[in-house]
């Protein structure tokens, strides 16, 4: 069978890379802190890594999320036919509408975290608030996890695909106006309405025809008796 051999360094820098011979075959060695090794052997026909999301779900619609304080948003995931975990990934929230690619948290607010982590949580206001941050735009967002081999990093068997398929989107609630600020322009409506010469001429003259009735149906009955 054919098949490809990955050589990974797992020092405090890290990396990964690949290496195979012309007939699709090749050996090659796992160093785990420098200390040990064996040797990996990914299939030429083994699927390429990927990402299952599992917070949002991923679906037709994109979630929507406010941008205001304590409301912070939780990225999850599986990895899928992985045979060598990312050294790193670069998790991003990107914007057609402006071009901006957001970094999503990260210890330096970089948006980079371990290979090993499946889950995050980000908080857009606190973003948006830090020093020096782009200002978040009430739109569509393309979430986008990548590893050190960056964006292009595509269809290598047993190895990360880069990720760009859910979508969710972003808000900023109304604020609220004082209460010796607010008006209601339906209340106001109806007063004007209720104040109109025309509208106060019918009301009087559906009373005087209430009134003239009711004078009537008095002035039969008691006649009848």
């Amino acid at each position: 069978m054919s098949s490809r051999a990955v050589s990974s360094n797992a020092g405090s820098s890290g990396s990964v890379s690949a290496t195979g011979s012309a007939t699709g075959s090749a050996t090659g060695s796992v160093v785990s802190g420098g200390s040990s090794s064996s040797t990996l052997s990914i299939p030429q026909t083994a699927a390429a890594g990927g990402i299952f999301m599992t917070q949002p779900p991923q679906t037709a619609n994109p979630s929507f999320y406010k941008i205001a304080p304590s409301n912070p948003i939780t990225f999850a995931w599986n990895y899928t036919s992985l045979y060598v975990t990312p050294t790193s990934i670069t998790v991003t929230a990107f914007c057609a509408a402006n071009g901006f690619n957001y970094p999503v948290g990260g210890a330096n607010g970089d948006g980079v975290y371990p290979g090993t982590v499946t889950s995050i949580t980000w908080d857009p206001y606190a973003y948006q608030n830090s020093p020096g941050a782009q200002a978040l735009a009430q739109e569509t967002y393309t979430l986008r996890i990548q590893d050190e081999r960056g964006a292009n990093a595509v269809g290598t068997p047993g190895m990360m695909n880069a990720y760009s398929a859910l979508k969710f989107a972003l808000y900023k609630p109304g604020q609220a106006t004082p209460l010796d600020q607010w008006s209601c322009p339906d209340c106001n409506s109806a007063m004007n309405l209720a104040l109109h010469p025309g509208f106060i001429s019918i009301v009087v003259t559906f009373t005087v025809m209430i009134l003239s009735g009711y004078g009537l149906l008095r002035r039969g009955l008691a006649a009848g008796h």
